[in-house]
């Protein structure tokens, strides 16, 4: 390993420390309902059994984090389990919200998988595999547990939707997937939507997946896999379906070099409105998507039984700096 590398470990060192330590519950406990509410809209039944893993997994589920230290930087808090609220709007986002065991099997209807490091840009090769395998391991193990026709939210570093399909192989992890769920849908927050440290400067994607169900209801065939290129006039890929979707990404995309030379992507909102347009990103995604058997399929009838929840918090400051992204041990962080 030559000392450039050697740098670049211990940049993602602290990076990850920053992340790991930076008070996001604002922004999550915000997601909180944006998503539980998204999947009674997409017809997950009320009361029905519901799991959250990864970093921030308590604000997510709706209650109050426990802190406890973590073996590494790169594990997550402990899973949570609860239920569905029996309608919405309720006064939690979930109900009987619990620590769950690591090897809960499930079925779950719905499921949200937090990424630890989401809003890194991750800068040396080691780390950035790392991070892309993680993920998509994380995802493989959700699903399996899921329900047919379950949910499978998950919050990820921009990285992991920007490369797919780069490889082209039919045994990537997308293809993979693509086998046993549909893609929904993604909205991409902005730089600093979630934590203002300077070392959290990487866009993050809400991805929405579903799990095939058999018999008529099963996977829809329109349903692709995404798909990537190469961002014109500059070296980092980016995903096709903004491209198709731009009302999805809630900000001003832009390129920048970082003090390593390295290219990377910035998602700017001077004017913080992420969270006024979020709302409206999942309500076109429910819309398209949910199930046949739902009365309220019916065109010009709305998708959402009662208002979506407004945001309360004030959105956190903005500050547009710089760092990068790059690309299977561990990372030694």
């Amino acid at each position: 390993m030559d000392r450039y590398e050697e740098r670049l470990i211990e940049a993602d060192r602290l990076a990850m420390t920053a992340h790991v330590r930076a008070d996001a519950t604002s922004g999550h406990h915000f997601l909180a309902r944006q998503i539980w509410h998204t999947a009674l809209a997409l017809g997950v039944p009320p009361g029905s059994d519901v799991l959250v893993t990864g970093s921030c997994s308590a604000q997510l589920i709706g209650t109050t984090p426990v802190m406890h230290p973590t073996a590494t930087m790169w594990e997550g808090s402990a899973p949570w389990r609860a239920q569905v609220p029996p309608r919405w709007p309720y006064p939690a986002y979930t109900v009987n919200p619990q620590p769950a065991d690591a090897g809960a099997r499930g079925p779950f209807t719905a499921q949200v998988i937090s990424q630890v490091g989401l809003d890194v840009h991750v800068r040396s090769l080691v780390a950035w595999s790392y991070q892309q395998r993680r993920f998509h391991e994380d995802l493989a193990i959700a699903l399996e547990r899921s329900a047919p026709g379950g949910l499978v939210f998950a919050l990820a570093n921009h990285s992991i939707l920007d490369g797919a399909g780069l490889d082209g192989s039919a045994h990537s992890p997308w293809e993979q997937t693509g086998q046993v769920a549909d893609f929904l849908g993604a909205a991409r927050l902005p730089t600093h939507a979630l934590r203002t440290e300077d070392q959290c400067d990487a866009p993050a994607d809400l991805l929405i997946f579903r799990r095939h169900s058999p018999g008529p209801d099963g996977p829809d065939s329109a349903l692709v896999v995404p798909r990537s290129q190469w961002m014109p006039g500059a070296g980092i890929p980016v995903t096709t379906y903004y491209r198709s979707h731009r009302e999805h990404v809630l900000g001003l995309p832009m390129t920048q070099t970082d003090q390593w030379d390295q290219e990377r992507l910035t998602v700017v909102d001077t004017k913080r409105t992420w969270q006024h347009r979020l709302p409206r990103v999942l309500d076109q995604i429910t819309r398209a998507h949910r199930p046949a058997a739902d009365p309220r399929t019916a065109p010009g009838l709305d998708v959402l039984p009662t208002p979506r929840p407004t945001p309360h918090t004030r959105p956190r400051a903005s500050a547009e700096t710089n760092r990068p992204s790059q690309a299977d041990p561990v990372p030694p962080l």
